[in-house]
């Protein structure tokens, strides 16, 4: 089959070096699952996202905007735990203002769900969460706003850093996080206080 694709005639004006054309945006994320009400009812406090069809014994499909859907969950009782060391998608991501991401921290802790980790990245601050199944769930915040050529910088020069781990970040405990936004700090200055360590103190660990 490999053979067949590398030989396979190609037009003069469609090489297979032509750069792809980038997606408008990820529209939908789905997961197969054996907790399916458990999983139904966990995003639709975490998501905020509603049903636009459901089909008894196979799944449903749910939006937290006009698109016609977000989020598949399919129900398959023959689905087996997640085993730690398989390869697979590692987590996702949504994204928020900084002024959402800490209402929906009160909001979801109120319900009692609580991230595992929280992190300001550089180009991004992040909560982390885990669903029924244990998929890791990321909220995050760009912290140079719609700048997105600013945080694309900031990531980039994060390759420069010689210590790996450091490249990663810093850990941030989202109660004191959340009382500076509290008392009027800024997007930017919750960055710089956050980047330079003045949340970390209590933050959950950096998980193993």
């Amino acid at each position: 089959m490999a053979k067949q694709m590398m030989e396979t005639p190609q037009h003069d004006q469609d090489p297979l070096d032509e750069p792809g054309i980038p997606p408008v945006q990820l529209h939908h994320i789905g997961f197969k699952t054996a907790r399916f009400l458990e999983m139904r009812e966990f995003y639709r406090t975490f998501l905020g996202v509603t049903p636009s069809l459901e089909v008894e014994g196979i799944g449903g499909f749910y939006t937290f905007d006009l698109a016609h859907h977000r989020l598949v969950l399919f129900h398959d009782p023959a689905c087996i735990e997640q085993v730690p060391e398989s390869a697979g998608m590692h987590h996702v991501a949504f994204i928020y203002s900084i002024d959402d991401l800490l209402r929906t921290y009160q909001r979801l802790k109120q319900k009692g769900l609580v991230p595992y980790m929280a992190m300001n990245h550089g180009p991004n601050t992040s909560f982390y969460y885990r669903d029924p199944d244990n998929n890791a769930l990321e909220l995050q915040a760009d912290n140079y706003g719609p700048d997105l050529l600013k945080g694309l910088e900031a990531m980039r020069e994060l390759q420069h850093c010689s210590n790996p781990i450091e490249a990663l970040g810093v850990l941030v405990n989202p109660e004191t996080f959340l009382k500076a936004w509290q008392e009027g700090a800024t997007l930017t200055e919750l960055h710089k206080r956050s980047y330079a360590g003045e949340f970390a103190e209590g933050a959950p660990s950096f998980p193993i």
